[in-house]
C-alpha cells in the first residue's frame, strides 16, 4: 500500500483512547546485551543488558532515559545497525540480522543530501529498493503533500528551517512505506514553538499511515504526548525501569493535554524515576 492512498479512517485514524494491541509483538527484543570495546583502556563496555521489550502492530512507543543510557544502542540493534552481544530481536519472528526495508531510521541531524533538492532527497528512499521504482514519482509527490511540503519540491535543504528539513528526513523514511520506524530525537535539534508543531503533525502522520514507531527523547512531555506507552531506561549499564502506558485522548493537543490530570500525575511520576537516574553516580 503506497503512501498517501491511505484513505483517513483506515489503517490508523487518529483515535479517542490508546488502540488496544495484539498479543503478538512485531517487534520482541529478548535478553538484549550489547557490549563495546574501549581501545584505549583494552577494556569491555556493558552498554545495555538484558532488556526485553515488545512493541505492537501499529503502536507509538516512546524511549525515555538519561544521557547514555542505552536508548540509541537498542534502537540501532532493531535497526540491524549494532550487533548484540547476547540477546535476540526479531520483527515478526524473523531474526534481525542487518538493516530490511520493513524498517526506516529518522535521524535528530537530517542527514540530507545538500546537493539534492527536497523532492531529490525524498526519492532517495526508494533508490536502493528496486521493488518500489515503479510509480516513484508519485510516491514521492504523495509523500510530501503527507508532510506538508507540497511547493517546495524545487528547494534546497540550505533553504528550509530546521522544522522544514526534518519533515524531509520523515518523508524520506516514510515514501518506502516501512513497517516500522525508528526516530532518534527527531525533533531535538528544533527550536520550542517548532517543536509544539511538529509533534502535532508527527501524530497526524502516523495515524494517516499506521506504521508502528519507537522514538526515543530526553522530554518526558513529549513522550507522554506522543506515546501510547512509555519505556523508561535506567543507565550504568543501560536497562528498563519501567513501561508505562499513556491512558489519555488523541489527538493530544499539548496546551489541552498538560492540563489532564492523568498528564500531571505521570509526569510527576516520570520525572521521579528520572531524577534518581540523574543524581545517581556513574561506573
Amino acid at each position: 500500500m503506497e503512501i498517501g492512498s491511505v484513505p483517513a479512517g483506515t489503517r490508523g485514524a487518529v483515535h479517542q483512547t490508546p488502540t488496544p494491541t495484539p498479543t503478538h509483538p512485531l517487534i520482541r527484543v529478548a535478553g538484549l546485551s550489547v557490549r563495546y570495546r574501549v581501545a584505549r583502556t583494552g577494556t569491555s563496555l556493558t552498554a545495555v543488558s538484558d532488556v526485553d521489550l515488545d512493541v505492537h502492530h501499529g503502536e507509538f512507543l516512546t524511549v525515555l532515559g538519561p544521557s547514555g543510557c542505552g536508548k540509541t544502542t537498542v534502537m540501532n540493534v532493531i535497526a540491524g545497525l549494532v550487533e548484540p552481544a547476547t540477546g535476540t530481536v526479531t520483527v515478526d519472528d524473523r531474526p534481525v540480522t542487518g538493516p530490511g526495508p520493513d524498517r526506516a531510521v529518522v535521524f535528530q541531524d537530517y542527514a540530507l543530501l545538500p546537493w539534492r533538492t527536497v523532492a531529490e532527497n525524498v526519492r532517495f528512499g526508494l533508490e536502493m529498493q528496486p521493488r518500489l521504482r515503479k510509480g516513484a514519482a508519485e510516491r514521492v509527490r504523495e509523500t510530501i503533500a503527507l508532510v506538508g511540503l507540497e511547493g517546495f519540491e524545487n528547494s534546497y535543504p540550505r533553504e528550509l528551517s530546521g522544522g522544514m528539513q526534518q519533515r524531509v528526513g520523515l518523508a524520506r523514511a516514510l515514501v518506502a512505506d516501512p513497517r516500522i520506524l525508528l526516530m532518534d530525537e527527531p525533533l531535538g535539534a528544533v527550536d520550542a514553538l517548532t517543536r509544539e508543531v511538529m509533534r502535532g503533525e508527527l501524530e497526524r502522520i502516523i495515524a494517516a499511515t499506521g506504521t508502528t514507531v519507537v522514538l526515543i527523547t530526553h522530554s518526558i512531555d513529549e513522550a507522554i504526548l506522543l506515546g501510547d506507552r512509555i519505556a523508561v531506561f535506567r543507565s550504568h549499564p543501560g536497562r528498563i525501569a519501567e513501561i508505562l502506558p499513556v491512558d489519555l485522548p488523541r489527538p493530544r493537543s499539548e496546551r489541552r493535554t498538560i492540563a489532564d490530570p492523568r498528564f500531571v500525575e505521570l509526569r510527576d511520576h516520570l520525572w521521579d524515576l528520572l531524577r534518581g537516574e540523574v543524581e545517581r553516580p556513574g561506573p
